[in-house]
């Protein structure tokens, strides 16, 4: 499973495409645009995917907790963590990314970390929505079931099952280019603090509660995850 905000490591089963079905987006602009997802199971949630052009962000709306990644320049992507209550933003430019040997795939990001999975999936049979194409298959140890959008390159339902726990991740929402626009933008606004500056700032109370709570460490892996969980280098299933 993806290991960023969704969050990660985390997605009951979604038996058939008919209920899945039951939402079917479509978006004016495919390069500026947002998805709603709703995580069922054993964990619960909501989780927002924003997506501007060469920007992709993971957004949880419960706790204002957002993984925005910039690939403006690919092989040098900029990622920066928002903190929507705070207003603060932790900024991580390519080189804190190269020390903390995180690699990431802008692809996997782009697509909720899907895009390999579904290459390591049996293709069933075409979605009830246009455009969409079924998956299932085993892959290590975890039974998946993919809804994928072709023209989204996004899931719309995304399911796994290990022995009797089941997760889901279902789109539930369209978000407009105008309201993704707008939502980075604000990020944009928030007082920032640069990753190589915690050490420095580790008596701001902003930086020692996120220190506190998990989300932030000056150490090997610092780059966290909704649930404060670190990433542990490549973006992986």
């Amino acid at each position: 499973m993806p290991r960023n905000l969704f969050l990660v490591g985390a997605l009951a089963l979604w038996c058939g495409h008919a209920s899945a079905a039951d939402f079917c987006p479509t978006v004016a602009d495919s390069q500026n645009f947002g998805l709603q997802y709703q995580l069922q199971g054993a964990q619960q949630g909501n989780l927002q995917l924003l997506r501007s052009h060469a920007q992709t962000a993971y957004y949880n709306p419960d706790n204002g907790v957002g993984e925005w990644w910039d690939f403006k320049q690919a092989s040098h992507p900029n990622f920066y963590r928002v903190f929507s209550q705070q207003q603060r933003r932790i900024d991580y430019y390519t080189g804190d990314l190269r020390t903390l040997n995180i690699h990431v795939s802008q692809t996997e990001i782009e697509s909720f970390a899907a895009n390999n999975l579904r290459q390591q999936l049996t293709l069933v049979g075409d979605g009830a929505c246009a455009d969409s194409q079924r998956y299932q298959g085993d892959y290590q140890g975890v039974h998946y079931e993919l809804l994928w959008s072709n023209s989204l390159q996004l899931p719309l339902s995304l399911s796994t099952r290990r022995n009797d726990r089941t997760q889901q991740w279902q789109a539930t929402a369209v978000l407009s280019g105008e309201q993704v626009t707008q939502q980075l933008q604000q990020w944009q606004q928030f007082t920032d603090t640069d990753y190589a500056d915690i050490g420095d700032n580790e008596t701001d109370p902003f930086l020692a509660q996120m220190i506190n709570q998990g989300f932030v460490e000056h150490s090997e892996h610092a780059v966290y995850n909704s649930q404060g969980q670190p990433l542990q280098g490549a973006h992986q299933h």
